[in-house]
This record gives C-alpha cells, structure tokens and sequence, in this order.
C-alpha cells in the first residue's frame, strides 16, 4: 500500500516560496484506480515526484509498504522506486542513444536484472501489441512523432510490470486513437491488480477511475467520484 499522510510540499528560490502541496493525504491498494484532476500549477506533477522519491516533502509522510520514502536514503529511494514504480512522466524519458526497443530493454533491466527473458518477450508483445509500436521498436527517439513518442515512454514505464503505475499527463500528444488504446491499456493492467494514480487535467482520460477527486492549488478540494 502507498499511503500519503498530510503532505506539502514547498519550493524555494531566494526569498519566494511556492507552495505545491499543502495537506495531501492518500492511500493507494493495489488494484485501485486513483485519479486527481485539476489545472496546471495544481500541484500533480509534484505529488507524482514526491510519491516515487525524486521530490522531498517538508511535511508529511510517504508510506510505500514498510518504507517511510522520506525517511530513507537516496540510494534506498532509488531501489523503492525501481521495485515499486512504473513512473509515466509528463515529457519523454526516452534515451536518444538507443531504439525504442532497446530503452525498453535496459527499463526492464533495471528493475528485473539480466535474467528472466521469457518474462520480458511476453511483457514486450503485451505492450507492443496495446499500443500499436512493433513499426516503431527499431527507430531511434528523434525519429518519432510527439504521439509516437509518448506511446513509446509509455511502454517504457510499465514494461518494468511493478505493483504500482504513477502517471503524469500521459494524454497530452496522444491521437484519438492512441488516446483510447492508453484508456483501455490501463484499465487492463487494473485488472491485472495495479494500483494506478493518474494525474491530469483531462477529465475524458480520469473518467475510467474507480475514485477521482479535484487537485487546486496543492489541496484535494473535492471528490467528483467515488466513495
């Protein structure tokens, strides 16, 4: 379970002090499908980097099963993050080095090792297959459209097939029709018992969430589904 206990987050620059969340609580299960929505500047892209360690909260509490996330190390924040997470954040994480096959590859690595390749071909042609990418698994980040790019850092991230899938504004380049393979990829991996926390500002890709509730101004401020 991820628990999230009263979190705020602040950030600093000489005198000015933004406040990105402030009060945040929230527990995910596995198998549960969490949505936030709300504006930019509302805060979701920093509960997402709080959540997985990459952020620092002042106050607060984290819970990722028997790990306190802001009690740990960097180094044990990076190993949670590599056990637990698959992380979609909002801009591409893709290596331009390496094919899209090949930054699916070393994604699996870091969370499985070297070993266990049966179980990367079936996660590979699960994925591949959802998201339409076998034209795509030999060409090279800067060969790709804004679309292509997001379904390909998408398969990047759940590829690792972790307990829980943390998502930032993974709709914003997405056709009509990649849009819906994404809707319908997630709702399948909820099934498969992920507990999902999606953030965004689109209310047509929430709307498939089991619990959806408004983010304003780093405050949970409404419940618009669910109990």
């Amino acid at each position: 379970m991820i628990r999230i206990n009263n979190l705020h987050v602040e950030y600093r620059q000489g005198t000015s002090v933004q406040l990105a969340l402030q009060g945040v609580s929230l527990d995910i299960n596995e198998g549960d499908y969490i949505a936030l929505v709300g504006p930019s500047g509302s805060g979701k892209s920093s509960l997402i980097a709080a959540v997985c360690g990459l952020v620092f909260p002042h106050e607060g509490d984290i819970f990722v099963d028997k790990y306190r996330i802001n009690r740990i190390s960097r180094a044990r924040r990076a190993f949670v993050r590599s056990r637990y997470f698959s992380v979609i954040f909002q801009f591409s994480e893709l290596l331009g080095r390496f094919t899209v096959r090949e930054n699916l590859e070393l994604s699996w690595i870091s969370s499985h090792g070297f070993y266990k390749r049966g179980s990367f071909q079936d996660r590979l042609d699960y994925l591949v297959s959802r998201l339409d990418l076998y034209p795509l698994l030999d060409r090279f980040p800067h060969e790709l459209s804004g679309g292509q790019l997001q379904k390909a850092a998408i398969a990047r991230a759940l590829i690792r097939d972790l307990s829980y899938i943390l998502a930032d504004e993974p709709s914003g380049d997405l056709d009509p029709e990649s849009f819906l393979q994404v809707k319908n990829l997630f709702l399948e991996e909820q099934e498969r018992g992920k507990g999902i926390l999606l953030v965004t500002h689109d209310m047509k890709l929430a709307f498939d969430a089991k619990t959806i509730y408004e983010l304003r101004q780093g405050k949970i401020t409404g419940l618009l589904k669910g109990n």
